[in-house]
């Protein structure tokens, strides 16, 4: 049984070494907009951190650089790519999971689910869909590395997700659960609501609810919009000051031929 942290940080504390040997024991297999970063932070609070999810991407380009070889087909070392978490979560990983579950094929696979599918769209087009089917989005953000990267891991999970559910629709929450729960065993696969809160999720996990800590309710739609606008700026800042360096460098340029 891991032990419980009073928590989310104090693997932040963990050596190099214990941090490398840490192996994914849970893996999220559900849509992005179902409650991931609530998640995400209470599995780190339970002891199963640190957890992998889209925000990641920001912080580790090269992870970006793997996740789209492995959207492009390619053979992917997911053992190699996911050393020191402890478990997974969100897009790009939930895409993989057969594949990460077969590197660990004891970990346990978590399944997070909203309401309803009209809820898990509204969210969807209230975020991810703000950027994804903006392709001027693009532009502005392409002078900068990490977030071009992940717009382009984005790009490539979008498209997948139409091909396999006919479209980004309602609908595409309820197939994608289903499908999941087609492809694996009954009952080796935990459905979760993040408002059912901590009881539920420790019975899944086989550990103690933590004691005077709330469950961690993320509610980050406004922070993710807050994202964008914040990668559009970003974007444009780069724009402009490569546009100025090209201004300057012509103008001297100029000036040493005259």
């Amino acid at each position: 049984m891991p032990n419980v942290l009073g928590s989310g940080q104090e693997f932040s504390n963990q050596t190099k070494d214990e941090t490398e040997n840490i192996e994914v024991r849970v893996i999220g297999v559900g849509l992005p907009r179902t409650g991931t970063s609530s998640i995400k932070a209470a599995l780190e609070i339970l002891g199963f951190g640190p957890c992998h999810h889209m925000a990641e991407i920001f912080k580790k380009p090269s992870e970006a650089v793997e996740f789209i070889r492995a959207y492009k087909g390619e053979n992917v070392d997911f053992r190699e790519l996911l050393k020191g978490y402890g478990s997974t979560i969100d897009c790009p990983s939930m895409d993989f999971y057969k594949q990460i579950h077969k590197v660990y094929p004891e970990a346990k696979l978590l399944l997070s689910v909203r309401d309803n599918d009209e809820k898990w769209y509204q969210s969807f087009q209230d975020t991810i869909g703000m950027f994804t089917e903006n392709k001027f989005y693009y532009f502005i953000v392409y002078p900068v590395r990490f977030l071009l990267l992940q717009y382009t891991i984005t790009q490539k999970a979008y498209k997948k997700w139409m091909n396999n559910y006919n479209g980004i629709q309602p609908s595409m929450h309820s197939q994608h659960n289903e499908r999941i729960l087609s492809e694996n065993e009954l009952g080796s696969v935990f459905t979760y609501n993040v408002k059912d809160g901590w009881e539920p999720l420790c019975h899944f996990l086989n550990v103690p609810v933590p004691e005077g800590i709330p469950f961690p309710h993320v509610h980050d739609t406004s922070e993710f919009q807050r994202n964008v606008k914040f990668a559009k700026m970003a974007g444009l800042a780069a724009w402009f000051y490569l546009g100025s360096v090209t201004v300057l460098s012509s103008y001297i340029l100029i000036k040493m031929t005259h």
